[in-house]
């Protein structure tokens, strides 16, 4: 009875968490675009622009994996959008 659960929940937006996931890391938008083959700029226009409007499943699952967040980690993914 001594143990707690704890929860804790990445909001839904991709952009949002996002940016959550990058701020508690220390990670810069620039060196994650990097890693997933992009332009610096690209992750940053995703966030504070809205394009693309998704990121591909490949980006995704990427991001997350280094992240650390798992495949719901970085939100959900619209899967109707095109990115």
């Amino acid at each position: 009875m001594g143990a707690k659960l704890c929860l804790v929940l990445s909001p839904a937006d991709p952009r949002q968490a996002l940016r959550l996931a990058v701020n508690q890391r220390g990670e810069s938008l620039a060196a994650l675009s990097r890693l997933i083959d992009r332009s610096p700029g690209y992750l940053a226009r995703f966030i504070n622009d809205g394009r693309p409007i998704a990121l591909s499943e490949r980006d995704h699952g990427m991001l997350g994996a280094y992240l650390g967040t798992g495949p719901l980690g970085l939100g959900i993914r619209d899967l109707w959008a095109r990115p």
